[in-house]
């Protein structure tokens, strides 16, 4: 179902209605943040999570948290548009950006945003088919953990994959190490040795990879966060995806080497069972 109502800065409006003017920052110069959620049984799944890494990507840019932009405030902002969309399950996304300039250094700090809903995407069985995107890099700087807006690399990465016949590309940083999916975090299994990139390395803080890594100790595996050299695959048993809408992916191939998914979907159920 397509967004009939939208929120900007706590006002419900018209999807059509336009909201974004030509001095807005992040339509100029991708200044803002945005965290994708996934709605269910009336609560934000990992909400605290999510809301920890939007108040430390606004700290890193400099935006000031002004009377009343509160986890609690934005998380009412977001019943009332599912509510109003007609949606017990959805797809939300949450743009935080600051406010209107058209010079590049801004005159204030504050934030604005848009928060937009949607049907959740239909669960796709198919492991994932995966590709190296060695076009560009990403680097592994201070913006490297945000969910930034400026989103150039992944989009050409997937444009990439889409041409070659694959679902998905896997990004490397500037060291040349993997460090990423288009918009996801990855996990290598051997044995019962699971291994993820290290924040370090330059990839997205998600929240699904900060729950996972919580729980799959717990679960008896041993959790390395590391450096993951592009060779590392061809010795893996297994790979999977996660990220907070589909939560895990199992992939099926990264280039010519084939994975198995046992461990993976016991995984998959695991998780299905703690978040029910």
């Amino acid at each position: 179902m397509p967004n009939h109502f939208i929120n900007f800065n706590g006002e419900l409006l018209d999807a059509e209605t336009p909201v974004v003017t030509a001095s807005n920052r992040s339509f100029r110069y991708g200044d803002g943040l945005f965290e994708t959620m996934r709605w269910e049984k009336d609560r934000l799944e990992l909400g605290d999570f999510h809301f920890d890494r939007l108040w430390r990507g606004m700290g890193i840019l400099q935006m000031e948290l002004v009377s009343g932009f509160t986890a609690g405030y934005l998380l009412e902002q977001i019943r009332n548009l599912c509510e109003k969309n007609s949606l017990d399950t959805a797809r939300v996304r949450l743009n935080v950006f600051r406010e209107d300039s058209p010079a590049l250094f801004p005159l204030n700090n504050h934030p604005r945003f848009i928060i937009e809903t949607a049907d959740l995407p239909a669960q796709n069985p198919e492991p994932v088919r995966a590709i190296l995107y060695t076009e560009e890099k990403k680097s592994p700087g201070i913006l490297g953990n945000l969910k930034v807006n400026n989103h150039l690399l992944y989009i050409m990465a997937s444009r990439y994959a889409g041409k070659n016949g694959f679902d998905d590309s896997l990004v490397l940083n500037t060291a040349g190490r993997l460090c990423e999916a288009t918009s996801s975090n990855i996990f290598f299994i051997s044995g019962k040795k699971i291994f993820t990139p290290a924040l370090s390395e330059g990839c997205v803080a998600g929240v699904m990879r900060r729950h996972l890594t919580g729980l799959l100790p717990e679960w008896g595996y041993a959790l390395e966060e590391t450096i993951i050299p592009k060779e590392m695959p061809g010795d893996m048993d297994e790979a999977f995806l996660t990220n907070a809408i589909r939560r895990i992916h199992p992939v099926a191939s990264i280039g010519d080497k084939k994975f198995s998914q046992m461990i993976t979907r016991e995984i998959m159920r695991r998780l299905s069972v703690y978040s029910a």
